[in-house]
């Protein structure tokens, strides 16, 4: 079961915060509430329908660009829920789960929950690690490295919103997907379930199209946000999330994140709490709802460092995410202070 890996992934965690202490109110905030993750993934789809409705009703050239940066917000929300879905806690039931998940968050977006749900779980079972995934599909990917210059990091996130980098995003998630699963033979290996809720999928989505004509809507405010604006919310948020560095400590408690994010960048850059990626790692089983209550925990441990593996923002001037990202790499500072220092046996200067 999933609660095996959980304790696999955590040994660092485990040294440094007491996990008796905390298993009543981890057990606690463990409850799945199925009204509350059925409203999250409802409103989404409002916000989203809204948007089409939005573009139809205004019928000008700028409502499309401003409705599919919308629509890509709500795209990763539910990329977050499908999330969830992975853990095994968006939903109480766990076949019912996952149905919902594909219909709903993971096939719109040309994902499955089971094959997200493979590769998820080794990241945590092996996080920061050279036997994780993720890890493993960024460090061959140079867009991922940082720091970089303020202008040069930039232009990673200019890349992703043109699409310039959709190819090397799409080989990520190939696995993901129900194609790379059947044909790719991804594991795992597709279910008579899976099969049948897909195709029904794809005959509802066609159907739909075919009835209303709605195809260049579909493309221009559904498909090309996906690869293109949402990808550059994904990357700001994953970046937050795990460090990319020369050398690894081997303690997931410093190599893992949490970014609180003002209300606005959450909207567009880490929905539903996803930003709590480190409070996350350390409570796994808990929903995305009560992840707050759970970083409030880890506060009161002492855990949390600002600059370490927490920050204020994204994009502010404090303790924000973006001056990490482009601060002057170790590398460079430590050459530039040896450049400044006599060598061994060189006398000092007045």
């Amino acid at each position: 079961m999933y609660a095996q890996v959980v304790d696999e992934a955590d040994i660092q965690f485990a040294h440094r915060v007491d996990r008796k202490a905390l298993a009543a109110i981890t057990r606690e905030m463990s409850q799945v509430n199925n009204g509350r993750a059925l409203w999250a993934m409802a409103s989404q789809w409002l916000v989203i329908v809204a948007a089409f409705a939005f573009v139809l009703f205004v019928d000008r050239w700028w409502a499309w660009p401003l409705a599919a940066v919308l629509i890509a917000t709500r795209q990763h929300a539910l990329l977050a829920l499908m999330h969830e879905a992975a853990h095994y806690h968006f939903l109480s039931n766990r076949k019912v789960s996952d149905v919902v998940s594909d219909l709903l968050c993971a096939f719109p977006l040309n994902m499955t929950t089971a094959g997200y749900r493979h590769e998820h779980m080794l990241h945590h079972r092996y996080v920061n690690t050279a036997r994780d995934p993720y890890l493993a599909g960024q460090l061959v990917d140079a867009s991922w490295h940082f720091p970089r210059t303020p202008m040069r990091a930039t232009a990673v996130f200019l890349a992703d919103a043109l699409g310039l980098y959709a190819p090397n995003h799409l080989k990520v998630v190939l696995p993901w997907t129900y194609w790379g699963r059947l044909v790719g033979r991804a594991q795992p290996r597709i279910s008579a379930g899976e099969h049948l809720r897909y195709w029904l999928y794809v005959a509802t989505l066609v159907t739909v199209l075919v009835t209303t004509g709605a195809w260049l809507h579909w493309l221009l405010l559904w498909v090309l946000p996906t690869t293109t604006v949402m990808m550059a919310f994904f990357r700001m948020r994953a970046l937050g999330e795990h460090p990319i560095e020369e050398t690894t400590s081997g303690d997931e408690t410093r190599e893992t994140r949490d970014v609180l994010g003002t209300a606005l960048e959450n909207f567009f850059i880490a929905p539903l709490n996803v930003n709590l990626h480190l409070t996350h790692h350390a409570f796994p089983s808990v929903p995305f709802y009560n992840l707050p209550a759970m970083h409030a925990q880890l506060e009161q441990a002492g855990l949390l460092e600002d600059g370490v593996n927490q920050f204020d923002t994204y994009l502010g001037k404090e303790n924000s995410l973006i001056q990490y990202l482009t601060r002057e790499p170790e590398s460079s500072a430590a050459a530039a202070t040896a450049s400044q220092q006599p060598s061994l046996g060189q006398p000092l200067h007045s």
